[in-house]
């Protein structure tokens, strides 16, 4: 993979666009990047990072990676163009962010997008805007995750330098990010689950066998065996081994991996309980039926069958007495059912006899209550003959119901209707006196229907051109309004109008001449700011140049310091080496077995002094780097301030004049501001201005053609309505004949107080009410005259029929008439009388009945007792069967059970021992791991052996070939895991020792060489991935010039094949010995990047 350029925006410390070409920067194959502390080195790193997997490496927070200096609607951004093998892509990422609203106020979430395109010919394809399927290719073609990228193709020294002393399991953390060794841990797992699951399976076969001794024991319990049929005893037995061929033993996972039930007996045999009870058979059935916990369960041992089992029983002894229980089940099983034929038989017999009996007693009641109830109907013959007639009556008289009822109701209508007509009458003769014939009446009236109607209209139309007339003579008057003020208005308007232009013009002037004022004022004040800044910022200068210099000076102190304890430490090593010799081990030195005198040290260097000198050292030379780098990057600031005021020093700066220019450019500034303000509101007055002149002579307009046909409307409507008079004047005469004129009240509603004429509604309404009365008085009358004839129709039919029902008269037929419910209720006792005498009689003629009182008083009590005695018996012999059966089926099943179980525990056990020592060994531990290597330690192992080979390549190179890496699988101490060590051998001494004991510099290039190599097993792992451009972060400050000059020559050895590498670092030695740089500058406001190589530089 070789990167080719990288843009982007408002990202980490970077507020706006910035770019990198990496084909100009990686021209020489070897290019620089530093800047000072905090300036956004690393954050370039991040971004390629970002770009290609959407997040960043180690632990800072991807978060924070949209810059705080750029502006809130800035769109962070990565674009990333690389290439590998033959394919070039371009890679586009916007993390999520929070943005101001388009519309209205507040903020809103923008989601992350991603963009990924190849370049086919002279354009670019989309291959995906979705992160899945994007990470998905580029999985595909780098090969390689985050943390593994991250770590082969920015090797950050920090880490390494970590790694290199690291313990074991600290390293094993790295190598699982970086190595795939998911198979192999998916096999540790597997034979985990296989031993997990066979340990189950051991316990689920134990717990069942336990289960089944437990419920033989309630099955002899049940089954009655001890008191029923001669059963010597049932003892409690404790499954505490059985012998080894069977390879089972009834208890929990023992430490051998067998059954124990509870504990391991001394024996394979089975133990007896304490207290058998062979003598007392009450007492054995005692023990059986309050079994003890634990394993122990109740068997049984049949009389005169087996002996009680001893403490040397096996399997085969369990199944002995299981055939012996088995045998007297059955023949219990068959002694109930013979006993349950003969139950059957004896309660059959008793049950027929009670059935007989309880028959003829029911027959003997039947009889008697048949002679009881004659004699009582009998006696009730008299009231039934009454009852009897009133029925009859009443049953005719019903027939004639209809006839009386439809008489009544022509009654009530002829008086209703006759009520009706005489008010009527009175009401049309209040208003037309005299009148007789309503026929006559309603036709006079109805033939003035239509005069009224006419003269109605008329008067409405009349009323409606009057309010016309009214309207167009205000629309007169108004018009002659507006035509008297149209003069003076449009003369204000247009003087309005003029004095506005004038006023807009000097407007326009200022505006235009308001944004060269704006930015000659905000000029002036950058200016004096930043004169200010400078003069501040000398002093400042100043001390951070004194402050740096200082630190160098503690870190030489602290180097040398920790020089003289290494030194003092190498002298003292063979008495180090000394201490951990044994008697019979080899010498690390010499490699013999005798130690006659081991060598000695006083006043020694402890390993915590060295470390803590170590970290001092370190300590200073990092706060050294910060010291230089915050001092250098105040120079820089001052010295673009300085440009940018155009002036050598601070002193030759002027605040008081800067400050008066400032003053005078913000006056023109407000000056111009105001005056432009007031554009808009003379721009809107002029506007107001010319639309009333036009509004003005609009209405002057409209007055004129309103004040025209007002007149004419005027004129139209006195013509129309003259013609209009003469036509209700003749219509009023024509009604003067109508009825409803004539009546005593006519004067009082057509004329009111005044003697004036009502108008022609109240007359047309006074009219309608005497039609509608004169209609209502003939329909009156003629209703009733047709009721009357009605009710003569139903009297005739009444007495017609009443005399056919056998009745003298209307009168006696409603006499006899009486409710249908009592009808009904004398119905029914007639009906119920005749049915009990009939149904009496019909049981006195029963022959079985006769049978039955002729027949021997019987002792029905007698014969349900013996009936009951039979069903109780027949009830005991069916439970005796039924728990014999089910004795005999639960004894079946629990015995298929039990064998199965010992059948198949043996081989099972023999397979979880396999099981177990596999799974123990491959993770880490049992007998046969001497090293407590895990299956991927021991793969990793491996790994580490071959990053140590590789390391070694570039570690001959640096340090003049003195140090050798190994990989080292000694066993740790205090049981702690092993096999991922390291250890560096001192080729010069010939001595192996820790890599703790190494001094910056030689751990420095230590590691650099590790990292090296962990790139490269890592590229061969994923199939030969070319990286084409690598980055180094720090640590370069810690060798002296021999050391980077060979560290150096190892980096440029890695440009082989085309390899561009990129080195991360404050050391200014190296500004001089590469020379393509990537600078990185930070401001107030934000960083910026700039190229520089050879005989060009450029600002990204």
């Amino acid at each position: 993979m070789r990167i080719h350029r990288l843009r982007a925006t408002a990202f980490g410390p970077f507020p706006d666009e910035v770019t990198v070409d990496f084909d100009a920067l990686t021209a020489s194959g070897l290019f620089l990047i530093h800047g000072p502390t905090g300036a956004g080195k690393t954050s370039l790193l991040d971004a390629i990072c970002f770009a290609l997997f959407a997040d960043v490496p180690g632990v800072r927070d991807r978060r924070g990676i949209v810059s705080d200096h750029a502006a809130p609607t800035a769109t962070p951004s990565v674009e990333l163009e690389f290439t590998c093998g033959t394919r070039r892509f371009r890679l586009t990422r916007t993390p999520a962010h929070v943005r101001p609203k388009k519309r209205g106020t507040g903020t809103i979430e923008s989601p992350a997008t991603v963009s990924l395109s190849e370049q086919e010919g002279e354009g670019w394809r989309v291959l995906s805007t979705r992160n899945d399927e994007a990470a998905e290719v580029i999985h595909d073609v780098l090969g390689l995750g985050k943390e593994q990228f991250a770590k082969v193709a920015m090797l950050p020294q920090g880490e390494f330098a970590a790694f290199l002393t690291a313990k074991d399991d600290e390293r094993r953390a790295l190598l699982e990010k970086l190595f795939d060794i998911t198979r192999f841990a998916d096999v540790e797992e597997w034979l985990v689950d296989q031993r997990r699951a066979s340990e189950a399976a051991v316990a689920a076969v134990r717990a069942g066998i336990d289960t089944d001794l437990a419920r033989l024991a309630d099955v002899v319990a049940a089954s009655g065996l001890v008191e029923g049929h001669g059963v010597a005893g049932v003892h409690g037995v404790t499954v505490d081994g059985v012998a080894e061929h069977d390879g089972f033993a009834g208890g929990h996972l023992a430490e051998n991996d067998g059954f124990a039930g509870g504990h391991l007996a001394e024996n394979d045999g089975f133990a007896r309980g304490d207290d058998l009870h062979e003598d007392d058979p009450a007492a054995g059935a005692t023990t059986a039926g309050a079994t003890t916990t634990g394993a122990t369960v109740a068997g049984a041992a049949v009389a005169g069958s087996a002996g009680p089992p001893s403490v040397d029983d096996s399997p085969a002894a369990i199944r002995a007495r299981l055939e012996a229980i088995g045998a007297e089940l059955d023949a219990q099983l068959s002694e109930a059912m013979v006993a349950l034929d003969v139950a059957v038989s004896e309660e059959s017999l008793a049950a027929l006899a009670a059935e007989r009996t309880r028959a003829l007693v029911a027959l003997r009641s039947r009889a008697t209550v048949a002679r009881t109830a004659l004699a009582d109907l009998d006696a009730a013959a008299d009231d039934i003959a009454a009852v009897r007639a009133a029925h009859d009556e009443g049953r005719r008289a019903a027939g004639v119901r209809g006839h009386l009822d439809a008489v009544l109701r022509a009654e009530a209508e002829t008086h209703r209707l006759a009520t009706l007509a005489d008010q009527k009458t009175a009401r049309v003769r209040s208003s037309i006196p005299g009148a007789t014939d309503p026929a006559t009446v309603l036709a006079d009236l109805v033939v003035h229907d239509d005069t009224l109607r006419e003269l109605v209209r008329l008067e409405r139309q009349a009323a409606a051109r009057a309010d016309l007339a009214r309207e167009q003579q205000q629309a007169v008057e108004h018009a002659g309004r507006v035509l008297e003020t149209a003069d003076a208005d449009r003369s204000a308007a247009q003087a309005k109008a003029a004095e506005t232009e004038t006023g807009l013009a000097a407007a326009v002037e200022a505006s235009a001449s308001l944004g060269g004022a704006v930015a000659a004022a905000d000029d002036a004040r950058r200016r004096l700011r930043l004169a200010e800044r400078v003069v501040a910022d000398e002093a400042t200068v100043a001390r951070l140049v004194a402050a740096a210099a200082d630190a160098r000076t503690a870190a030489q102190d602290a180097r040398d310091a920790e020089q003289d304890l290494v030194a003092r430490r190498l002298e003292q090593m063979a008495a180090e080496l000394a201490e951990g010799l044994v008697d019979g081990d080899s010498c690390p030195v010499c490699g013999a077995h005798d130690h006659p005198a081991p060598a000695t040290a006083t006043a020694r260097v402890t390993a915590e002094e060295l470390d803590a000198a170590r970290l001092r050292h370190s300590t200073l030379v990092a706060e050294h780097q910060r010291a230089e780098s915050t001092a250098a990057s105040a120079r820089a600031l001052l010295a673009d301030a300085l440009d940018t005021l155009g002036v050598q020093a601070p002193r030759e700066l002027d605040l008081e004049a800067e400050a008066a220019l400032v003053a005078s450019a913000e006056q023109r500034r407000d000056e111009l501001r105001h005056s432009a303000g007031a554009r808009a509101a003379l721009e809107r007055t002029l506007a107001a201005a010319r639309a009333e002149v036009a509004r003005v002579d609009e209405a002057v307009a409209a007055a004129g053609r309103a004040l025209a046909k007002a007149t004419t409307l005027v004129e139209q409507a006195t013509e129309a309505q003259t013609a209009d008079d003469a036509a209700m004047s003749q219509l009023t005469e024509s009604h003067a004949a109508c009825p409803c004129s004539g009546g005593p009240d006519t004067e009082a509603l057509e004329t009111d107080v005044a003697g004036r004429a009502q108008p022609a509604e109240v007359v047309a309404q006074r009219h309608r009410r005497l039609v509608d009365e004169a209609t209502g008085w003939a329909e009156a009358v003629e209703g009733h005259s047709t009721a009357v004839a009605r009710h003569e129709e139903a009297v005739v039919a009444a007495t017609a029929a009443a005399v056919e029902a056998g009745f003298e008269s209307v009168e006696q037929a409603a006499h006899a008439l009486v409710a249908p419910a009592t009808l009904e209720r004398l119905g029914d006792r007639v009906r119920d009388h005749d049915r009990a005498r009939s149904t009496a009689r019909a049981v006195l003629d029963d022959p079985e009945v006769q049978a039955a009182e002729a027949a021997p008083e019987p002792n029905l009590d007698l014969v349900v007792a013996a009936a009951q005695q039979a069903r109780t018996a027949l009830l005991e012999a069916q439970s005796l069967q039924t728990r014999a059966a089910s004795a005999a089926k639960s004894f079946a099943a629990v015995r298929a059970s039990l064998t199965a179980g010992l059948d198949v525990a043996g081989p099972m056990l023999e397979r979880h021992h396999r099981v177990k020592d596999l799974a123990d060994t491959f993770a880490g531990g049992g007998i046969n791991n001497t090293l407590r290597m895990r299956l991927t330690s021991y793969v990793l192992a491996a790994r580490l052996e071959k990053v140590a080979q590789l390391a070694n390549e570039r570690l001959r190179v640096m340090g003049d070939g003195r140090y050798r890496l190994e990989h080292s699988d000694r066993l740790a101490a205090r049981g702690a895991r092993s096999g991922l060590g390291l250890r560096v051998l001192d080729q010069w001494t010939g001595v192996t020792r820790e890599t703790s004991t190494l001094s910056g510099g030689e751990a420095f290039m230590a590691s650099l060489a590790l990292a090296l190599g962990l790139a490269d097993a890592v590229r061969e792992e994923s199939g030969g991935f070319d990286l084409g451009t690598l980055f180094v972060d720090e640590g370069f400050g810690t060798l002296d010039d021999e050391s980077l000059e060979q560290v150096i020559t190892v980096l440029d050895s890695l440009r082989e094949g085309g390899r561009a590498v990129g080195v991360v670092s404050h050391v200014g030695e190296l500004r001089s010995r590469i020379t393509s740089q990537l600078v990185v500058r930070k401001t107030a406001s934000g960083s910026t990047v700039a190229v520089s190589t050879p005989g060009a530089e450029s600002a990204a």
